[in-house]
């Protein structure tokens, strides 16, 4: 065998692995940190929106998932490189292998370049299968991004409205406090009894127990609305913005060509398209392909090898027989993926239609208590209370009718902050719903969903 010829060919072989070792070795750039608003700031839902587009985990893995689709791109497009056969035969330990150069060695030596030629086009078709899949993944990322928006609306009102309930009895303990100073001055003066004084201090007590709760069920949903956004803390030191939305507040009607343009609807679209990619690219498999090959080979003749060729060449082409299998096992693997893919597109319209209907049924619902609650019902209480506040001052009622009373505007302000948000709760996932694409969500107030890496 020629040695230079070997030695050239072991260099290249290991050019190659070493360059493909250093771009396996690259690492990846790192994200942007992800932390806690700083203490005391107080916290919008606009930046609890944008810091969920960075430290969400899910919308993490979703750009994740579609960076490497797109890695898949460029393997798809890799055709199938030559291999390269070096070998030494017909060695006799007997005759040995004469004297001489390396080149004279009574030795075969042959090297072999063989090249797998795809037939059917499945180069082009693995091509195409891997852009629908990463197109599939990039509709996947906008359909995470958007579902993780809306997740984030329901925990932010979740816990803006637990501060509020917090806020209203506060102020409810506030008041059984100045009372309870006015009242012990009162008894000393002899205008109240001492059943009295006592009956407005278990009051008192029963509304700091009340509070506690609040402040129990406020840290819980800080601490929900944190990991939602995906930064760390439970947000205890930062006040959330109130952003209560107007029940006067239009929507948009719902359009059925809305429904075709949803993230969710077109991530399964594109599922569905990648999957008859696939399906074709499994199809063509049964198509056998072609090996071609060269060879040239070194056999001289010598004292010990009369019978040696010289320097000869070869071609060669061989073709798989497909006598146990022709891969109908994967095509009809393709063709069940196909299927369960169409399915998933019609189930995820479905829910879509009836989805939307439902939301906008609940959001109609939510829209009349609240004005209800804020135009009749609040209103009244507070006017009760207020007549029975005035009453009691004067003398003109018991302490059973104050507390009657304060009980009652008590329990309507806190039935007025849940109505506010479930309307708000209401109204963010009706919007949710009717989002279609990166820009119709970004056209909606205060919401931004660039999917690229911060």
């Amino acid at each position: 065998m020629h040695f230079p010829v070997f030695r050239a060919a072991v260099a290249l072989l290991l050019a190659v692995a070493a360059t493909a070792g250093q771009a396996a070795s690259e690492p990846m750039p790192p994200d942007g940190p992800c932390v806690a608003p700083p203490a005391k700031a107080t916290l919008t839902l606009a930046q609890a929106r944008l810091d969920a587009l960075r430290c969400n985990r899910d919308v993490i893995t979703a750009r994740r998932g579609e960076e490497a689709s797109q890695a898949d791109i460029q393997i798809a497009s890799q055709r199938p490189n030559p291999v390269l056969g070096l070998g030494v035969a017909n060695i006799n330990p007997h005759a040995g292998i004469g004297a001489g150069s390396p080149r004279s060695k009574t030795v075969d030596s042959t090297i072999r370049i063989d090249q797998l030629i795809e037939t059917a086009n499945k180069g082009g078709l693995r091509v195409d299968a891997a852009r629908k899949a990463s197109a599939a993944a990039g509709e996947q990322t906008q359909a995470v991004v958007a579902q993780q928006l809306g997740a984030v609306d329901q925990a932010w009102y979740e816990a803006v409205v637990s501060q509020t309930r917090v806020e209203v009895l506060t102020e409810t303990v506030a008041l059984y406090g100045r009372t309870q100073q006015a009242n012990e001055t009162r008894l000393r003066a002899g205008d109240v009894s001492r059943a009295d004084v006592t009956k407005l201090q278990l009051e008192t007590l029963r509304a700091q127990n009340d509070l506690r709760a609040a402040l129990a069920d406020h840290a819980s949903d800080k601490a929900a609305l944190a990991a939602t956004i995906g930064v760390p803390g439970t947000l205890m030191d930062n006040r959330l913005m109130p952003d209560w939305p107007s029940p006067d507040t239009t929507v948009p009607p719902v359009d059925p060509d809305v429904l075709q343009r949803r993230p969710d609807v077109t991530a399964a679209e594109a599922r569905l398209a990648a999957a008859s990619a696939a399906r074709d690219l499994a199809r063509a498999g049964r198509v056998p392909d072609v090996t071609v090959g060269a060879q040239a080979e070194h056999y001289p003749v010598s004292q010990a090898n009369v019978n040696g060729s010289g320097n000869s060449y070869g071609v060669f082409i061989s073709i798989p027989l497909y006598v146990r299998h022709s891969y109908g096992g994967e095509a009809r693997r393709a063709e069940v993926d196909y299927y369960a893919a169409l399915d998933d597109r019609n189930r995820i319209l479905l829910e879509a239609q009836n989805g939307i209907e439902r939301l906008r049924s609940q959001l109609e619902a939510a829209r009349a208590s609240l004005q209800q609650m804020q135009t009749a019902v609040l209103p009244a209480a507070e006017s009760v209370a207020n007549s029975a506040e005035f009453a009691y001052s004067k003398g003109a009622t018991g302490v059973l009718d104050l507390l009657d009373a304060r009980r009652a505007l008590r329990q309507t302000r806190v039935d007025a902050v849940e109505a506010q948000g479930n309307y708000a709760k209401a109204l963010a996932a009706y919007r949710t719903a009717l989002q279609a694409t990166t820009s119709d969500i970004n056209q909606l107030p205060q919401v931004r969903t660039d999917a690229s890496r911060p």
